[in-house]
């Protein structure tokens, strides 16, 4: 077992539950006038915890690419920290509150119905009057929802502009930005929204499936009903482009035409649960993806196996210029839509080769790094020495059994306790004179009265007369 000593942790953790308790972000401006009847939420984003750890990514099922065969191997190791993903893609809905606020404070200007950089010739994205398949228009003073897709993936959105919103909902929220707008770069140790790596699209879209490694985010099966992909048959298959359906739609539950003024004649839709491990929706299909890498056609040989971020620049495509990459598949063409789960696809394809139906069936979905913040724990806010360490739990994270180990450099009585995110004791484990030196405890997953916790995110504390250590572990049913 490798092990990492580290230093204090100044204040204890107060962190996101994964599965049924997602960190929800709601924002606080409504400034798009909405025609939309759809029953799912259109002003918050819910961020579903990914839990770090190791895959071979890459195809495991021997798929070749007539366009650009051979980039999706070689299989390699990846390994990657622990973040959180939106549940879906970004809507029109979101997409547009933010046009209106980056239009309030003078950030984005409208130039022959495109939506730029203010002063910049970086596009953000495309509006009504420009291409009719956009849902969000514009009346020269604001932006607006021109149809009935509020809830429905933004699309016609350039990587700059999907970027851009980005930075704005991290401002939304007091994070720090990622992205520097005059280059470009993303700077990934700060604690705001950006787009999410190739690694770790691929890395949550597989849901901790690894045993098979599967086509699809929920396995092997081509089935219509759990994604929205050519010839899915559901009711938005009709009518003007695009067709797409509201995020999250194919999650297992019965619809009804009267809540969603779908186009299609079917009075309702029994969709099935697309949802993959981790509560992602739209992992397949609906929309392409920007990822935030560069599409390197050659990268997996060379890709390196601690958090992948691409290349440092593109392959050229037939144009003459480099493209981000972009996962996920769509509604529009190809087999199951291209949406097998390994599946990689340079932009040029989707926008610029494709000009009468450029970038309508491309959009985005945010990550954040993971991130702790204090809560009304007590910590020493020292150094610890060297003598006094708190070892990461192994496995990590865990589902039956796992071991904290720690070390003393002198004799005493010590404390190890369990608690959940709210600050509350879930288990005492040690309490008792322990002899210097290296020690292993085991936690069976239980409360003190000998019942099972929820999956979730716990911080395991030991403590001394003179000291305080705290880590976080992952346990996950």
């Amino acid at each position: 077992m490798i092990v990492e000593k580290s230093r204090v942790i100044i204040g204890i953790l107060f962190i996101w539950l994964i599965g049924n308790n997602p960190f929800v972000l709601s924002a606080e401006t409504d400034l798009c006038a909405v025609q939309d009847s759809n029953n799912f939420s259109t002003d918050e984003i819910e961020m579903k915890l990914i839990p770090g750890g190791e895959f071979e990514m890459g195809d495991h099922h021997n798929f070749v690419d007539p366009k650009h065969g051979g980039d999706e191997t070689p299989i390699h190791t990846v390994r990657v920290d622990s973040f959180y993903m939106a549940s879906t893609e970004t809507t029109n809905k979101q997409f547009c509150d933010y046009l209106n606020s980056a239009l309030e404070q003078g950030l984005i200007e409208v130039r022959d119905n495109l939506v730029y950089a203010a002063d910049r010739n970086d596009i953000y994205c495309f509006t009504h009057q420009f291409a009719d398949y956009s849902s969000i228009a514009w009346d020269g003073a604001t932006f607006y929802i021109i149809d009935h897709r509020a809830n429905h993936p933004m699309v016609g959105v350039m990587w700059f502009g999907a970027a851009a919103f980005c930075n704005w909902l991290s401002s939304q929220h007091d994070f720090e930005s990622c992205y520097d707008e005059s280059t470009w770069e993303c700077d990934f140790t700060r604690n705001g929204f950006r787009l999410p790596t190739e690694a770790e699209w691929e890395y949550a879209g597989r849901g901790g499936q690894y045993d098979p490694y599967y086509i699809f985010p929920w396995g092997d099966d081509a089935d219509n009903s759990k994604a929205n992909w050519p010839n899915s048959g559901d009711p938005f298959e009709t009518g003007p482009y695009p067709w797409t359906t509201p995020v999250g739609f194919y999650n297992g539950e019965l619809h009804q035409k009267a809540d969603f003024n779908w186009p299609g004649s079917q009075a309702n839709y029994q969709s099935s649960d697309g949802a993959n491990a981790y509560g992602l929706y739209d992992m397949a299909g609906n929309v392409w993806e920007f990822v935030n890498d560069w599409y390197g056609r050659e990268y997996y040989s060379i890709s390196p196996v601690d958090n992948p971020r691409g290349p440092e620049s593109g392959t050229i495509m037939p144009d003459g210029k480099a493209y981000r990459g972009m996962r996920s598949g769509n509604w529009y063409n190809g087999e199951n839509g291209h949406s097998r789960v390994a599946n990689r696809n340079p932009s040029y394809y989707r926008g610029p080769d494709d000009p009468n139906h450029a970038w309508y069936h491309v959009g985005f979905r945010t990550v954040r790094n993971f991130e702790t913040l204090p809560t009304g724990l007590k910590s020493d806010q020292l150094e610890v020495p060297n003598g006094f360490v708190l070892f990461q739990n192994y496995p990590n994270p865990f589902n039956l059994q796992t071991t904290i180990s720690f070390e003393l450099d002198t004799p005493g009585r010590v404390q190890l306790k369990i608690f959940n995110t709210l600050g509350k004791e879930v288990k005492n484990l040690v309490n008792i004179f322990k002899e210097a030196g290296c020690h292993e405890i085991f936690w069976d997953g239980t409360n003190d009265f000998g019942q099972e916790v929820s999956s979730g995110i716990y911080i395991y504390q030991l403590q001394n007369m003179n000291h305080i250590k705290t880590r976080k572990m992952i346990l996950m049913r």
